[in-house]
């Protein structure tokens, strides 16, 4: 009996195998996804797909480099 009482909240509260839980709804009209003839323009000018790419690619290889320099000045 009180085993029963003890764990008469939990069995309360469970849910039960019957419902299904919320799905996630993902709400995407938040963003601004307008498009205009200079987002098209620049979607396909290749010079500054190029330059975007290749600016996260040198702010990458600088983040590297600053994190070796950091670690050499550790071991000295």
């Amino acid at each position: 009996m009180k085993i029963l009482i003890l764990f008469a909240p939990i069995l309360l509260l469970a849910l039960s195998p019957f419902e299904s839980p919320k799905p996630n709804v993902f709400n995407t009209s938040v963003y601004e996804t307008k498009e205009t003839k200079e987002t098209n323009m620049a979607s396909k000018n290749e010079k500054i797909n190029c330059r975007y790419v290749c600016d996260k690619k040198i702010y990458k290889e600088q983040q590297i480099s600053n994190a070796v320099s950091y670690y050499k000045k550790l071991q000295r």
